[in-house]
């Protein structure tokens, strides 16, 4: 027989808009709570897998803001879990390599503490104004995360960044957050606050001078089809893949047209140029030509080097300017090629 504690307020979603009114040692004391206790499912090597504020009970909403992890039915040993394609749970705590198929793992459970700790500084559920559909869980897989809400303390800010990164590796264990917590809320033994390094101390004191209340709009209408409780989605892991690698080919195919495109654009707007160089070129040529009595249909073996030979001083000119522009104009082909080059990574 389990015998438990009566969680008389219910659960964590049903007193957001009161927590959010505590002052910042009241809700490290909370979040304390609640990454102890899932350390502690951690430590004996199992996940919870269903992590979010509705399985997050309160008991007596006073100083002492008893809490209490629940709806362990899920929680299981961390390797008995292989990729499926069907998703369970709640999508805006539902980390993105949970949501491709990826299998659990304990830094799963982190990032979904991640949005319990947005909640504490917005006093609402995280994408409480979108559907929780295909489309929220492809943007949470891009990249997308609650907006961080004014006048959260900046450290607070880092830890639940580096908690809902998008890479599992890069995310903090849950010892190391309990650890970050018990440093923010209790002093070392014997010591006071000014015997304490300087980054903690600074942190400590942002808590304490940091503004409470209401941040969010916590009247905020929900979206009809936003849902917060755990099920089985419409949609399969399976298809999120194809969807993402789909957009990530049609992104990768549309950039390579754009480049296409500019690298064309360029090269044409040099071809109009260097066009018109050539008819200078060629004008004076001709005039060259008509100055020297030479027929342009004739198969004449002089070259430019002869002309600028030549003793006649204004036909050597003429051909000195005919060089002149024809090596300025191979000078300006291979620069502006090779800047192209460059640009264009080609």
């Amino acid at each position: 027989m389990a015998v438990m504690d009566y969680a008389n307020k219910g659960n964590l979603r049903g007193n957001l808009a009161e927590v959010i009114k505590y002052n910042w040692k009241q809700k490290l004391h909370m979040l304390y709570k609640i990454i102890y206790g899932l350390n502690g499912i951690h430590q004996k090597n199992l996940i919870h897998c269903d992590f979010h504020d509705g399985n997050i009970l309160n008991g007596n909403i006073n100083e002492d803001n008893q809490v209490y992890i629940s709806d362990l039915g899920l929680c299981k040993p961390v390797k008995s879990f292989l990729e499926k394609d069907s998703i369970y749970g709640v999508i805006p705590f539902m980390a993105p390599e949970v949501l491709r198929g990826k299998p659990y793992t304990p830094a799963s459970d982190i990032y979904s503490f991640s949005m319990i700790m947005w909640e504490f500084t917005s006093g609402v559920t995280p994408f409480k104004n979108r559907a929780h559909d295909l489309q929220l869980s492809l943007s949470i897989c891009k990249g997308e995360r609650p907006e961080i809400i004014e006048n959260t303390p900046q450290c607070y800010v880092d830890l639940m960044k580096k908690c809902w990164d998008e890479d599992p590796l890069k995310r903090p264990s849950s010892v190391e957050v309990k650890d970050i917590f018990n440093k923010w809320i209790y002093l070392p033994d014997g010591k006071k606050i000014e015997d304490i390094d300087e980054e903690l101390k600074c942190n400590i004191m942002v808590f304490i001078n940091a503004p409470i209340g209401q941040y969010y709009n916590p009247a905020a209408e929900s979206h009809p089809q936003a849902c917060y409780n755990s099920r089985l989605l419409g949609f399969t892991s399976k298809k999120l893949n194809e969807i993402i690698e789909s957009k990530d080919s049609q992104e990768y195919h549309a950039s390579h047209s754009d480049l296409n495109d500019y690298i064309i654009r360029d090269l044409g707007s040099l071809g109009i140029y260097y066009k018109y160089i050539k008819i200078i070129i060629y004008v004076k040529l001709i005039n060259l030509f008509n100055y020297l009595d030479i027929k342009t249909d004739e198969n004449n073996s002089k070259n430019l080097n002869e002309i600028l030979e030549s003793k006649d001083s204004q036909a050597s000119v003429k051909a000195n300017e005919i060089l002149v522009v024809s090596e300025d104009l191979n000078d300006c082909i291979i620069k502006d090629l090779g800047s192209l080059g460059m640009y264009y990574d080609i």
